[in-house]
């Protein structure tokens, strides 16, 4: 074959196509033509020499597959691939190739494929692993974004200046200090206490109603928990802050100190132009109808940081604030007259609880009310309301009717135990879907150690019945990978495109399997990142995989938000599916990858509670 045939052929592989004509057509001239009949075996060893074993071989006919020293069939090479390098690299001390079908190949002389590493994005592509390269990549996306005010650090923002006094000191001492740095809110500090804020307001109220004097201590004034953050940390980690913590003020911090305080009205400053100013919006509302604009603002929010290049875990813990505090709005707005509903507990579940929900899908929510508490008989009605209220929010409503309206999900903690009970004693796979969803559970409103004292009922029952948990694990082994034999996409049917369902082949192993184990090892975080951080923490899960996995999650789940994005913007309901020719070259390479590290996580879950054994 010809220079120029060699040429068009490196056009089409990764990472060599993204290399200048100069450096490809010096590739070419070095590559030359080899035919393997039938069950011709290749071994590659890395040579100092240009024997024939040292090459790197590109497919251009036939499929050739590859077996590891303990002679497992590890993968398939078909048309426009490569195999090799991982000797040539010394990454592997052994692999034997063996051709299923009569191939024609181009080989590479190791000395070239050794020189080629010199550049930048071949270097990256060959001897960084997945986790390197999933970082390059988000790097790449945030640097076309660097621009933009979410992007940016605390340190960016205009703070005020600190102001620190001790408990004991008086108010007047207080006033005078924060006159004097020009700032409307102090630290308090206190030697057995933690410290605290006031702020002007408080300082007002204290004086005029609360009949407080100017000679009094400022110590009982103060409000605790203190919130800071990180004068490193990103602006918008900050806007989720005082969401999430309902405050105006965050106190600045250095590795080292309290170094200043972060104004609300200062970080909205920043984000002048941005669509997520109108989230104040929530606590403004006197209706839920008030509350529909701000629904419309939370989904150009997330499009806007997806847009930025934010990582999709982090827009989704902002997001899911968000829904968070408009739900809770809601279920003020409608409780106003009913204070025995005051006194439970609400809850979201499945990906709400979890906070990653990024593009409503559905609810999942339920309610648990004390023992101590009498069922009222009009408490069906108000939850049918309040379920229809956030559908006309745009919350739809979950198929499998997992909501407050459904009296399943509208129990007294005594109900709720007995029913999760008889939900683990006779497991199905119904039964064991509303265990997952009811363990993803996170408290939003009410007490919150009622849902504490129901996941510990759970707890407590699968410690003493370790059997449930290769059953409970089953699910994780139910979807194929989605890369058959040859080393292909499989196409999903009826369409016939390569197109593939990324929720139920990558993100959902993952999230279940780590689910697995969070339940196993008593984790009470929801999180599927923070749970794998715990796992890490524990040992379970070493450091190296524990990153590759929760960076691959974050991968899948941003391929699968933009995905979602385009099917919004084309006014199609979202769906789980990503078009596979619609990814760049690298993104499919990065996301097989990905892939690998799903299918070993599936191996480990198997071997972790012995699944196989069940199926």
């Amino acid at each position: 074959m010809s220079t120029q045939q060699a040429l068009n052929f490196l056009h089409q592989v990764s990472p060599f196509s993204s290399l200048n004509d100069k450096v490809l057509a010096t590739i070419a001239d070095a590559m030359d033509v080899v035919y393997f009949a039938l069950g011709s075996q290749l071994e590659i060893t890395q040579s100092q020499s240009e024997k024939q074993n040292g090459y790197l071989y590109f497919v251009i006919k036939g499929h050739v597959a590859e077996y590891d020293a303990e002679q497992q069939q590890r993968a398939v090479y078909g048309h426009n691939t490569f195999f090799g390098e991982a000797t040539l690299l010394q990454k592997e001390s052994f692999l034997r190739y063996e051709v299923i079908e009569e191939a024609i190949l181009y080989r590479l002389p190791q000395s070239v494929f050794i020189a080629l590493l010199e550049q930048p994005n071949i270097e990256g592509y060959f001897v960084d692993d997945i986790l390197t390269k999933l970082n390059r990549l988000q790097s790449q996306r945030q640097a076309e974004a660097s621009s933009d005010a979410l992007m940016g650090i605390v340190s960016d923002a205009p703070w005020q200046n600190l102001v620190v006094v001790s408990a004991e000191q008086s108010i007047r001492d207080c006033v005078e200090q924060m006159h004097k740095q020009q700032t409307d809110a102090s630290v308090i500090e206190q030697p057995d206490n933690e410290p605290g804020i006031v702020t002007s307001i408080d300082l007002l109220n204290a004086l005029a109603l609360n009949e407080h004097q100017l000679d009094d201590a400022v110590g009982p004034i103060a409000n605790r928990p203190l919130v800071t953050v990180h004068q490193l940390d990103y602006l918008f980690n900050a806007l989720l802050k005082m969401t999430k913590y309902r405050v105006n003020r965050l106190v600045v911090r250095s590795d080292e100190e309290l170094i200043g305080v972060l104004h609300q009205k200062e970080l909205m400053s920043v984000f002048a132009n941005q669509s997520g100013l109108a989230v104040v919006k929530i606590q403004q509302a006197q209706t839920v109808a008030d509350l529909r604009a701000v629904v419309d603002e939370i989904d150009r929010l997330v499009i806007h940081l997806n847009n930025r290049g934010v990582k999709t875990h982090y827009i989704a813990k902002l997001v899911n604030e968000l829904h968070r505090k408009l739900i809770q709005k809601v279920f003020e707005l409608l409780t106003i007259d009913r204070p025995e509903v005051q006194q439970g507990c609400l809850m979201v579940m499945g990906s709400e609880g979890r906070a990653e929900q990024v593009i409503r899908t559905d609810q999942d929510n339920a309610f648990i009310l004390p023992d101590s508490v009498q069922k009222h008989p009009g408490l069906g009605v108000f939850m049918q309301q309040f379920s229809q209220a956030l559908i006309d929010l745009g919350f739809p409503r979950c198929p499998g009717n997992i909501m407050v309206s459904n009296p399943e999900w509208c129990l007294t903690l005594s109900e709720f135990k007995q029913q999760l009970r008889d939900w683990l004693n006779h497991p199905t796979a119904d039964t064991l879907m509303k265990v997952s969803i009811l363990f993803d559970a996170e408290a939003i409103l009410g007490d919150a150690n009622l849902l504490a004292e129901l996941k510990q009922t759970l707890f407590k029952w699968v410690a003493a019945n370790q059997h449930f948990l290769p059953h409970f694990a089953k699910p994780v082994l139910m979807f194929d990978t989605p890369i058959n034999f040859f080393g292909h996409w499989v196409k999903e049917k009826p369409s016939g495109q390569a197109q593939i369902d990324l929720k139920k082949t990558g993100i959902f192993p993952i999230v279940h399997g780590v689910r697995c184990l969070a339940l196993k090892h008593g984790i009470t975080k929801t999180n599927t990142h923070w749970r794998i951080k715990a796992l890490m923490d524990m040992g379970v899960l070493d450091e190296t995989f524990g990153f590759e996995l929760g960076e691959v999650l974050n991968f899948m789940n941003t391929l699968r938000l933009e995905a979602m994005i385009v099917q919004l913007n084309c006014e199609k309901t979202p769906d789980n599916l990503i078009q596979v020719t619609q990814l760049s070259s690298l993104q499919q390479d990065l996301l097989k990858d990905g892939f690998k590290v799903v299918s070993r996580f599936k191996q480990r879950i198997d071997h972790q509670f012995k699944v196989s054994a069940v199926l």
